[in-house]
């Protein structure tokens, strides 16, 4: 897959307004952003996806819904 120079340029930008917005926040506000990424990724991602990428708590328990031994 290959992206265009503009498609490039405007994630390159995107990039940089949110680094940006993200260094002109206050501390309260990072924690609440954090946590709110937190809670979206415990409630999105499958345990087998994060035992594979090895974020699971408990890997052993994660993969046993998923037929994994």
């Amino acid at each position: 897959m290959t992206l265009s120079k503009k498609g490039a340029l405007l994630l390159l930008g995107l990039g940089a307004l949110a680094a940006y917005k993200y260094n002109k926040m206050s501390d309260e506000d990072r924690d609440a952003l954090k946590a709110k990424g937190k809670k979206l990724f415990d409630d999105h991602i499958s345990p087998f996806l994060k035992n594979a990428l090895g974020l699971a708590e408990d890997p052993t328990l994660e993969a046993q819904g998923h037929g994994v031994k």
